[in-house]
């Protein structure tokens, strides 16, 4: 039985089991494989299976969610009951919005690739084999992860909906460490296609970090000029995504809020600043639907500095007159001309390189105060030229702040490896980072 058939039938069954009931039933099958490798050689291997039906029913305002991974007919049904019934049970909700009715979305193709899904064991194997060949030859040591895989996703609604869409990604992430234990590097590559991640390249990156990092000098924590690598901005802009909310922000409980409401039309960024979501455009190809069943058009954030619009749920959309945008899962940074990380370097008098972030957390919505630590290779910068390896730091910033204060940005961006969608982020070169502590990890 196929998504699409799924989620019509245990639609159809709530139906029959309550006739004033809304439903909607989300479909996702498909299937991944892995390889993991460290110390010099392939460690584990294994595939999995994507077989879930969630299946949410409303009964006036109360309604409850059941999953299950069985897509039998007696199970669907048994699915269907369990969900009524719980259904009955809960209390009210004030928020809750009718399901999506009947809609059409635009497809997005080259969101899937079958080669990609299809990838054989030894494909991936040779991903592994080629990242240990290289770091034999360097004489480091490397561990990683490569995955590949695709699924697909149905939804249906009492109301009429129906919207079926399909995805792959290939995901690699190579960690590389010195004999002496003194450099770390890291480099990570993520795409549609499994033709297009290039384990040497990524290999050989993670590699020249490492090497370039061993005996780092040791550096006083500050404020400093920083040029930041795709992954090290990815990280950053994820805090900034998750706070372009404008219920938080009409409620006051956003670094956007206002007096009157949001911060929608103020100049906030450097103007080489633009943040979209287009899932139909092909460098982030993803679903055109949010999991609702909203849709997810191309929409711009942030343009040149200044912000355009912010997320709108169903429930805060109806309450006031405003178009839902639905919940994006692809983000693109844009708006610089730098050609490099070379050419951004270049305009540092005395600064840091910074490979990636890692453990990052909140310190302060309010403010978008976020907290992490530098990883996998941090430089000493000395009139536009890299000069050793330095220790690592703590950091306390905002990333509102650091975008508000780019001295440059590299015209392309790169995807960077993501649990959380399509994130595509370029190199950028910011002024005052606050490293708030030395940190002894290498």
């Amino acid at each position: 039985m196929s998504a699409q058939d799924t989620a019509r039938k245990v639609v159809d069954a709530v139906t029959r089991l309550a006739k004033n009931a809304e439903a909607i039933a989300h479909v996702r099958e498909g299937a991944s494989a892995y390889v993991r490798f460290a110390a010099g050689e392939l460690t584990t291997s294994g595939a999995s299976d994507v077989n879930a039906v969630s299946l949410t029913v409303a009964l006036g305002r109360r309604h409850a969610t059941v999953t299950t991974n069985q897509q039998d007919d007696a199970s669907l049904t048994a699915l269907a009951a369990r969900a009524v019934e719980v259904a009955r049970l809960a209390p009210e909700d004030p928020e809750w919005v009718p399901v999506a009715r009947a809609q059409a979305f635009p497809s997005s193709p080259q969101a899937h690739d079958p080669q990609t899904r299809a990838q054989p064991p030894q494909a991936r194997a040779a991903v592994a084999r080629t990242a240990i060949a290289l770091s034999k030859a360097n004489d480091v040591i490397v561990a990683g992860f490569y995955e590949a895989g695709g699924h697909d996703t149905h939804l249906a609604t009492s109301a009429g909906l129906a919207a079926s869409h399909s995805q792959s990604v290939a995901r690699l992430t190579v960690t590389a460490r010195s004999g002496d234990a003194t450099g770390s590097g890291w480099a990570g590559a993520e795409e549609t296609k499994s033709s297009v991640v290039d384990a040497r390249a990524t290999s050989e990156q993670a590699i020249a970090k490492c090497l370039r990092s061993r005996r780092p000098t040791t550096l006083a924590p500050g404020r400093y000029d920083v040029v930041l690598e795709p992954a090290a901005v990815g990280e950053l802009v994820s805090f900034l995504t998750d706070a372009l909310d404008a219920r938080a922000a009409d409620e006051g409980r956003s670094f956007l809020s206002r007096k009157t409401g949001s911060a929608v039309g103020e100049r906030l960024f450097s103007p080489c600043v633009t943040l979209r979501s287009d899932p139909t455009d092909a460098a982030t190809a993803s679903a055109t639907f949010d999991r609702h069943g909203s849709p997810l058009r191309p929409t711009t954030w942030i343009e040149d500095g200044t912000l355009k619009t912010l997320r709108t749920s169903r429930f805060w959309g109806k309450k006031n007159g405003a178009d839902p945008t639905g919940e994006p899962n692809t983000w693109c940074l844009s708006g610089g001309t730098s050609a490099s990380v070379d050419a951004l370097v270049k305009q540092v008098e005395r600064g840091l390189l910074v490979t990636r972030f890692w453990y990052c957390r909140w310190l302060d919505e309010k403010s978008l105060m976020v907290t992490g630590l530098t990883r996998d290779g941090v430089f000493l910068i000395e009139r536009g030229e890299v000069t050793s390896p330095v220790n690592n730091f703590r950091f306390n910033d905002s990333p509102a702040r650091v975008l508000a204060n780019i001295a440059g940005m590299t015209a392309r961006g790169a995807r960077v490896p993501s649990r959380d969608g399509i994130v595509r982020m370029p190199a950028v070169a910011a002024a005052g980072f606050n490293m708030a502590s030395a940190s002894a990890a290498v």
